[in-house]
């Protein structure tokens, strides 16, 4: 996939505003939240619908230019920006052998993956690492929302993760901490702001929707992965009720909220079990019902090394909101991070997600006008098929051909089956045929009338 590119977020941030912070060493204790007096005025706002669901079938621009190396070497995990500057705020767990200011040695890697130490990276729009901050035993960093509030940069992310023997630490609770670079904030720490929504939760991450109020939180109890969306006021207050609760229906890399959609992408890097095109998708859930309402796979960017699938996003620009999402790259390493962004939307309705061609056997199979080409449309786990052919040569169908082979990334994992249609001229009987999908994406048509007209697929589907 061909990509624009270009070395700046956007011109509204191409001016960067001067450093938000000067003092290095421990962040400030975090800033007191203003409760409200009202408490009518503190009820949640109502339902927003959802708009500015992102088209992803967009040709999406290369935000920076290409491929950034951050602070440290390891894969980054989630990225969130200021609104107000245009700073990008990174989240990757530290690397091997670092020390840190106040550690007496090195620590390896593995014990940073255990206990939950990250660091946190503030890139400007030309793509400079300008400062960093290291927070120790919050989690994994993979939810992150940044706030800014009288001049100061307030991130929220997963603290209190509880340390392991094996893999790596994940938080439990939500923290808020004051961005300050060069600052060192172990977990417990006063400086750390801490909101525990479900006690006994773990796997916590949340994301913020400031444009409108609210914060989303995915969590494990004990065994399910759920997501919960509250307003955001309330929940600096603690007051914990959430406005909509649904189960996460797939793993996930990284997620983001706005409005009432809420954008989950989840897939693999590059390996001998998992060769090109890789399996990286996009999920998309509509949270007033918790239902999946899109399901795509991603093409972005094919010829990267590594290609991990992280960090996913919505930012302000000029143009609108904007979906950004990237990929950790580069094969042994160290990681570099590359972000994407797509601005067009579509309407919203899922019935107008566009179709895309199907590759066939044109020399042996011709459609009857240009709109009957083969062509499929996937909305959640649905797979819309469309297709009218005749054979070329005149020859009868027969029954069990194989008329074409469906993309990996749509293939079910058993077989399915489908009605269709066939052409009135010269058949006797039932005007229907019928389909089979099998599971490496063989399209068959089965039927025993050695029918010499069109058949065709104007209406069926099939779950991915």
């Amino acid at each position: 996939m061909s990509l624009t590119r270009r070395t700046v977020l956007t011109a509204a941030t191409a001016a960067v505003a001067a450093p938000l912070f000067t003092r290095h060493g421990s962040a400030q204790a975090p800033e007191p939240i203003a409760l409200a007096a009202d408490p009518v005025a503190a009820q949640p706002a109502a339902a927003v619908h959802a708009q500015n669901r992102f088209d992803l079938t967009a040709e999406p621009v290369d935000l920076f230019g290409g491929e950034l190396r951050l602070a440290q070497g390891k894969v980054h995990q989630q990225v969130a920006f200021d609104a107000v500057t245009g700073l990008a705020y990174v989240t990757q767990l530290i690397s091997d052998g670092r020390q840190l200011a106040d550690e007496p040695a090195v620590v390896p890697g593995v014990e940073r993956d255990h206990r939950g130490d990250l660091c946190v990276n503030e890139v400007t729009p030309d793509g400079t690492v300008r400062a960093v901050m290291y927070l120790r035993g919050v989690g994994h960093g993979g939810g992150l929302g940044v706030e800014h509030v009288d001049d100061r940069v307030w991130l929220w992310l997963e603290t209190d993760a509880d340390p392991v023997t094996s893999g790596f630490a994940y938080g439990k609770r939500i923290g808020r901490v004051a961005f300050t670079p060069g600052a060192i904030v172990d977990a417990g720490s006063p400086d750390i702001e801490v909101f525990d929504p479900t006690p006994g939760a773990s796997h916590v991450t949340p994301s913020l929707d400031l444009e409108h109020g609210r914060i989303g939180v995915r969590q494990r109890v004990p065994d399910t992965e759920e997501y919960l969306v509250y307003d955001l006021e309330a929940f600096k207050r603690r007051s914990f009720t959430p406005l909509f609760r649904f189960p996460a229906v797939y793993r996930t890399q990284a997620w983001c909220l706005y409005g009432d959609l809420l954008y989950q992408n989840e897939g693999n890097p590059y390996s001998a079990a998992n060769p090109l095109p890789g399996n990286s998708w996009w999920n998309v859930y509509d949270i007033t019902t918790g239902h999946t309402i899109e399901r795509r796979f991603n093409t972005t960017a094919l010829g990267l090394s590594h290609r991990e699938t992280e960090a996913i996003t919505v930012r302000r620009t000029p143009d609108g909101p904007q979906l950004v999402f990237g990929f950790a790259t580069r094969e042994p390493g160290p990681r570099q991070m590359t972000l994407f962004g797509i601005t067009a939307t579509t309407d919203g309705t899922g019935d107008h997600v566009p179709w895309t061609d199907l590759n066939y056997e044109s020399e042996i199979y011709t459609p009857p006008r240009s709109t009957y080409v083969p062509q499929y449309r996937q909305v959640g786990n649905r797979v819309d098929l469309h297709l009218r052919l005749s054979r070329i040569d005149g020859v009868p169908w027969t029954s069990g051909e194989k008329v074409l082979t469906l993309p990996p990334h749509i293939r079910p994992n058993r077989t399915q089956g489908l009605v269709g249609q066939v052409t009135g001229a010269g058949v006797s009987g039932s005007l229907t045929v019928r389909w089979e999908v099998l599971s490496d994406g063989s399209l068959l048509l089965f039927d025993e009338r050695q029918i010499t007209g069109w058949v065709g697929l104007d209406g069926g589907y099939f779950t991915s």
